[in-house]
């Protein structure tokens, strides 16, 4: 259960920094330089962890192949 939260905070961690980044690339008007696949990953990491704690289901059981 523990790494469902982990993966839940490193996941806001990062898009929530990507957001900030973007949101000054816009305003310094630079090139944003993420991969859209990247965070496409990381927005479902995201959602499963959500997922998972949501209705506290180890992350290994959501995601089998991963554990």
């Amino acid at each position: 259960m523990t790494i469902t939260y982990m993966m839940l905070a490193f996941t806001t961690i990062y898009l929530t920094a990507t957001y900030f980044y973007y949101r000054h690339t816009v305003k310094k008007g630079t090139e944003f330089r993420y991969k859209p696949i990247f965070l496409l990953i990381i927005g479902l990491l995201f959602l499963l962890s959500l997922y998972g704690s949501v209705t506290n289901q180890p992350f290994n059981t959501i995601v089998p192949f991963i554990g």
